[in-house]
């Protein structure tokens, strides 16, 4: 099955209920966050990081190169494949920050380049500075970034060579709203300044058990945001990321209409439209990055799939790492191609 036929056949199942579907709106200050929610939890609930995760337990180390801007490596120490979203945010110890320009899956014990762009223009290079977790990049910056690397995918152009002025420019877009942060070139400040916001939204947030993600729907009946993961524990973890990075694309003022009253229905026909999705312009790969670009029927963003593999081996049934080989009986096992993670707007 490829990629996209997996991607369709998720969205067939959230539109017909089987397996995942779409239940009654949570409203926030008019705002509709509409959960999907899956029917049954798989047995093996985590079988991969988030970045914040994998920095947190200390199982992957990020180091910059030092000799350009545009990669940095990253190495995965753990037994767990690494997932890094598009818009993860590098924060630099002693060098620049970096924002990861697409979705990637580092597998255990691998070494991998990351194409990445500049969020922190005036400070300089740092060959061997590590990075911590900085946070979510704004939805506004997201769509920049989107739209450049479709225009590089459409002429099989890499992920990295999306212009990095553009970026520059989108920085200073955002961070001249943010007067409160003194350091107006440093981006991740801005992310640190709207997230008490974020929190406070959080906590009012009350999820379903078992949601996988959200469809976001604003008091006009535009679609703000749309979040999709592989486990309601990935989605529980990135919960908070997901909303630093739709706080600047959502007008949480009153507007006196009140709450969307159709936003399920809003969220249901787009993704009867992800299921008919074809091979083309609207769906293309990108160069250097794991998924598909999307870009059809006001529907922009990143969808990813990938090949996992048990904890527990299929041949002798005893504990393995998440790799094909098991080291107790050799056995090689099939991998299984399944849904990640997507985000689109």
């Amino acid at each position: 099955m490829t990629e996209l036929e997996v991607i369709k056949k998720v969205a067939t199942q959230i539109t017909q209920s089987d397996g995942m579907e779409i239940v009654e709106p949570i409203v926030l200050k008019e705002i509709s966050f509409v959960p999907i929610i899956k029917q049954e939890v798989p047995k093996e609930e985590r079988d991969y990081l988030t970045l914040s995760e994998a920095l947190e337990f200390g199982v992957c180390e990020i180091i910059d190169k030092g000799t350009e801007v545009a990669h940095i490596f990253f190495k995965n120490l753990g037994e767990l494949p690494i997932l890094i979203e598009e818009g993860d945010i590098f924060l630099g110890k002693g060098t620049q920050d970096r924002i990861s320009v697409g979705t990637v899956m580092v597998e255990p014990g691998a070494v991998q380049e990351i194409s990445v762009k500049c969020v922190h223009a005036p400070h300089y290079l740092s060959a061997n500075a590590n990075f911590s977790y900085g946070g979510k990049a704004s939805r506004g910056m997201l769509n920049e970034m989107r739209s450049l690397k479709f225009s590089s995918a459409t002429i099989g152009y890499g992920a990295s060579t999306i212009n990095q002025s553009r970026i520059w420019n989108k920085v200073n877009e955002e961070m001249a709203s943010e007067k409160a942060v003194k350091d107006q070139t440093k981006y991740t400040l801005g992310i640190n300044s709207r997230r008490e916001k974020v929190i406070k939204r959080s906590k009012q947030l009350n999820f379903p058990k078992n949601t996988v993600g959200i469809v976001v729907v604003d008091a006009e009946g535009e679609i703000r945001g749309v979040e999709l993961h592989r486990s309601s524990h990935n989605f529980n973890v990135r919960k908070d990321a997901i909303l630093e990075s739709l706080e600047t694309n959502v007008k949480w003022k009153s507007t006196g209409k009140g709450a969307f009253s159709d936003a399920k229905d809003k969220a249901e026909k787009m993704f009867k439209k992800i299921s008919k999705l074809k091979k083309g312009k609207s769906t293309l790969r990108q160069i250097e990055l794991d998924g598909l670009v999307i870009n059809s029927e006001g529907l922009q963003g990143e969808a990813f799939t990938s090949a996992f593999y048990s904890a527990i081996c299929p041949s002798c049934g005893k504990p393995k790492p998440r790799k094909q080989k098991c080291p107790g009986c050799g056995f090689l096992e099939e991998a299984s191609e399944d849904f990640t993670y997507m985000s689109l707007f």
